[in-house]
């Protein structure tokens, strides 16, 4: 394979999950340190400092520009579901939900609600098929049915349902954003 332009990242599931990894902790290296480091720079993009974030934020730039409900779930699938808890109480883990995802899996459970023909109505529901969709372990959803009444039949019927609407969401707003990345050169085309 040829390259065609020098992009930076290998498509566009790359980008997002560097935009929303990239962390604001990060410092740009002196001249002598990145001399010292050479080849120890992470995928050798040399996307640190200002450079990564303004490759983060160029990202996020053209997140905004596809379908809101698209983004939502393109980047609800790279957030991280914790957070660092620092409160000592006895009940705590050290980890708490990252409020973040909590939020945006809410808004995408009420959107599933509005424009889904066919998804049951029951909130708590939404919520757990959602979550696990994104890889949340501790969401059951089949517990949640069983505890509002549903049959196992039905549950895993609206679980199928909920779950294709979501990746149809992914599907297309991948294939959005690859098209615009894309077009502005951040993806490393080539030819086959």
């Amino acid at each position: 394979m040829e390259a065609i332009h020098e992009g930076i990242f290998k498509s566009a599931e790359e980008a997002v999950t560097f935009a929303c990894n990239y962390s604001s902790q990060q410092y740009a290296m002196s001249a002598m340190g990145k001399i010292l480091q050479r080849g120890a720079q992470g995928s050798g993009r040399g996307l640190v400092g200002l450079d990564g974030a303004g490759q983060a934020g160029m990202v996020f730039a053209e997140l905004e520009r596809i379908d809101y409900w698209q983004l939502a779930v393109l980047v609800t699938g790279k957030l991280s579901r914790r957070e660092r808890c620092d409160c000592t109480r006895s009940c705590c883990r050290g980890w708490k939900p990252n409020p973040v995802f909590e939020e945006a899996v809410s808004q995408l459970a009420d959107h599933v609600a509005r424009v889904h023909p066919v998804v049951l109505p029951v909130r708590s529901f939404r919520v757990a098929v959602i979550k696990k969709y994104f890889g949340e372990k501790d969401s059951d959803p089949m517990e949640v049915a069983k505890g509002e009444g549903m049959s196992k039949r039905t549950a895993e019927r609206y679980v199928g349902l909920i779950r294709e609407f979501i990746r149809n969401l992914e599907k297309d707003g991948i294939t959005q954003l690859a098209e615009r990345l894309d077009n502005i050169g951040m993806l490393v085309s080539t030819t086959a």
